[in-house]
């Protein structure tokens, strides 16, 4: 074979082209380990390193490639370095520096396999699996670059056969990532998820049919047919006992999976998808009992898994029947070459370049070895083993084997606007670093000065709370049962959805609200209320203003404005009431309200997406209200407060005027109205109990997460899995399959749109 002829040769330094060889290994490697782990941590370092391997990887790759490619006249070589190539597989001695680069061609088609990418992580977005296009082009321009090489090395090459196996690994490695990337995009999930087109019933043959029975003289009558719900429901029920029967966790997820997928790029389900799941996690009477919240989460969790592994895996590849194959021929090819060059002869090699040439295949065989692990122990292979009787007992097995892993970040991410305005981290989280607040002010002032004011303050100001320090998943998961229920027995949708964030909490505590407000003890400025609203002793109408004051922080502001209020006025109210003790069931409301409050609040600035595209105006209002707030504490004390002084401070000011009076629409700070409501607040526990104020709170911020998440889109939603993911994905998910979000409302509207026309003729 006479192969192509080489250009003049280069004198680049050959350790580049090691280092470069070695370093793409190492990021894959790297890539593997940490590609798991962006699904479980939302943490700036290591979303830091997964995103700066993944995009060294191919860099490197392509470096490496090119500086191959500028050293092919070293590689084919003259008819000099031919002699030397031929004393690679005879002769001991030949010239390292013309002998070596001749196993860089052995090399090259590993740099195809590094391109190509490890199952763990095929794209950082979802808009990378858009692209799939431009890395099909990638891959014809680097795919003719190691052609080039290979083929102008034939003539000293004489480990000709081990470079085409691991070619062909490299093509098959590469061809998966692009299919991935296709599977993955918005387009090919819809062609996958959107059912048939359904033409309906045939309008014409109908109508001429009717036309001509009656031009016949014949009695007939056009009956249009709505499908009775009970039916319906009952067909839910009956299919939870199919899905439940001999189905493990997985499977069930699974199945729930395949029919609200289509959610996630904002394609409603269909009215039975949608009765089956909420016979599944609601159930009715006696006919099915509704699964546990811990189950009901840990089944969500799973579906966004197999959600994740679809956009952000080679998942639909591997699982197919032509992964397997090409897993099986791509795991050969690397064993069959690794034989080749262990009973090669390596005269000729230098030492360096065969113990480079060995971590290439043993790291490559390793990687693959990892992937299988990974594949066999991935939820979607036990519910194939499921499937297929002959595997349960594998399936069994592997279940009893697989260590609990994480799937989602157990914990939220919390921001307190106090805390963050005091510049004191001691009161989100305990750094040690930081002796003083002074020292936190002045690195807040040197990261201003160097434009890194977010990094800064997500480092230090967000604090992250696990969730298994509260039973927030089942206060959320009672709260929307509850409402799921209250649909299902009145048949009533409008009641599905909520007009705005917290309605219906107040009302349903109306009476015991009143109760409170009214035999409640006044805190120090309510004699100048009472005189501003000229409501001398008079309780009642005392109280119907107070409870005035709590409807318009929900009713009349929009969704970032009561969400800023209710966050601070929650900080408020954490102020000691005397003389009352809070009890355990206060302690428990409280501490869900406190976590909702800083997460509600760290989405507002931090993922402003999430919450109803108010990006502009929340971060205004915030901004308005951080600099009001710091204006106060600097000027109210020649000292530093800490954060139970904060509050003391804010709760003494005199706010018998509304805000707006004094500061005009401008300033868009939302500050003295919360303190205004969080003295209605601690009327509350004043006048009642600590147990009702926090309940009334807590409830009005399980509300606020439940407005969000069903006002955001799925397609929105499910770019947050590649952050770690969200409280509120999981939410938005859970009431998708309880019928409560607005995407399954409209799928319920068309309920009473599926038709049955007959045509009746009576005799």
């Amino acid at each position: 074979m006479g192969g192509f002829n080489p250009p003049v040769p280069q004198q680049d330094n050959n350790t580049e082209i090691r280092v470069a060889v070695l370093l793409s290994l190492l990021l894959q490697v790297v890539i593997l380990i940490t590609g798991r782990m962006r699904k479980r941590s939302s943490s700036p370092l290591i979303r830091f390193a997964i995103w700066s391997s993944y995009l060294l990887a191919d860099w490197v790759a392509d470096l490496a490639l090119g500086l191959l490619l500028n050293n092919m006249g070293n590689i084919g070589g003259n008819s000099s370095q031919s002699q030397h190539a031929s004393g690679l597989s005879r002769g001991p001695a030949a010239a390292p520096d013309s002998s070596s680069p001749v196993i860089f061609a052995f090399w090259t088609p590993f740099l195809l396999v590094h391109l190509g990418g490890q199952d763990s992580l095929t794209a950082l977005s979802i808009q990378d699996n858009d692209l799939w296009l431009r890395s099909l082009i990638g891959l014809l321009f680097q795919l003719f670059s190691t052609c080039v090489i290979f083929f102008c090395s034939l003539k000293g090459n004489p480990m000709i056969a081990a470079t085409v196996l691991v070619f062909v690994v490299g093509i098959i490695k590469y061809g998966e990532r692009i299919y991935s990337l296709y599977s993955g995009s918005v387009d090919a999930i819809l062609a996958e998820i959107i059912r048939d087109p359904d033409p309906g019933p045939n309008y014409a043959k109908f109508m001429n049919l009717y036309r001509a029975k009656e031009n016949a003289g014949l009695p007939v009558e056009l009956v249009v047919q709505n499908p009775p719900r009970g039916r319906a429901r009952s067909y839910g029920y009956t299919s939870r006992r199919e899905l439940e029967k001999n189905c493990s966790l997985e499977a069930q997820a699974y199945m729930l999976f395949c029919m609200f997928r289509q959610l996630c790029f904002d394609v409603t389900p269909s009215y039975k998808e949608l009765m089956k799941s909420q016979a599944y996690f609601v159930g009715y009477t006696n006919v099915a009992a509704p699964v546990s919240p811990e189950m009901a989460f840990e089944v969500i969790e799973l579906e966004l898994n197999f959600m994740y592994d679809t956009v952000h895996t080679k998942e639909p590849i591997t699982h197919t029947k032509a992964g397997c194959v090409l897993r099986f021929v791509g795991s050969t090819c690397l064993v069959s070459a690794l034989l080749i060059f262990f009973f090669h002869p390596k005269g000729g090699i230098t030492r360096v370049d065969v113990a480079i040439t060995y971590l290439l295949l043993l790291g490559g065989m390793a990687l693959d070895a990892a992937a299988l692990a990974m594949l066999v122990f991935s939820n979607r292979t036990v519910v194939f083993m499921e499937e297929n009787k002959r595997l349960a007992w594998l399936a069994r097995a592997v279940r009893s084997l697989r260590p609990r892993q994480q799937r989602w970040r157990e914990d939220t991410s919390q921001l307190n606007l106090i805390g963050y305005c005091l510049g004191n981290p001691g009161a989100s989280r305990d750094h040690r670093f930081c002796s003083t607040w002074r020292v936190v002010r002045t690195l807040a002032m040197v990261a201003r000065k160097l434009h890194i004011s977010d990094t800064f303050h997500g480092v230090l100001f967000i604090r992250r709370v696990p969730l298994s320090s509260t039973d927030l998943q089942c206060f959320v998961f009672d709260g929307l049962k509850a409402r799921a229920i209250k649909a299902i027995e009145e048949l009533d949708i409008v009641h599905k959805r909520i007009s705005y964030p917290g309605e219906g909490v107040l009302e349903m505590f109306e009476e015991l609200i009143m109760k409170s407000l009214t035999h409640g003890c006044s805190e120090a400025a309510d004699a100048e209320e009472d005189e501003a609203i000229n409501n001398n002793n008079n309780n009642n109408r005392k109280a119907e203003y107070k409870f005035a004051v709590l409807r318009r922080s929900l009713e009349r502001r929009g969704f970032d404005q009561s969400l800023l209020m209710w966050h601070i006025a929650t900080d408020l109210c954490c102020h000691p009431i005397a003389p009352t003790a809070p009890t355990m069931l206060a302690n428990r409301f409280r501490l869900i309200a406190e976590t909702l409050s800083g997460y509600m609040l760290y989405l507002l600035i931090k993922q402003p997406k999430i919450l109803l595209g108010s990006a502009g105006i929340g971060l205004k209002r915030y901004q308005d209200t951080c600099a009001e707030a710091k204006r106060f504490f600097q000027s109210e004390a020649a000292w530093d407060p800490v954060h139970s002084d904060a509050r003391r401070m804010l709760l003494s000011v005199d706010t018998t005027r509304e805000p707006s009076e004094l500061k005009g629409s401008q300033c868009k700070s939302v500050l003295f109205d919360a303190v205004i409501l969080a003295k209605v607040l601690r009327d509350i526990g004043h006048g009642g109990s600590q147990t009702l104020m926090w309940e009334v709170v807590s409830k009005v911020w399980v509300q606020m997460l439940t407005y969000a998440a069903g006002k955001c889109k799925g397609s929105t939603h499910v770019q947050q899995l590649s952050r770690g993911g969200e409280l509120i994905t999981m939410v938005w998910f859970l009431m998708a399959h309880m019928g409560l979000s607005d995407d399954v409302y409209k799928s319920d509207l068309d309920l009473d749109k599926e038709v049955l026309p007959k045509l009746i003729v009576h005799h």
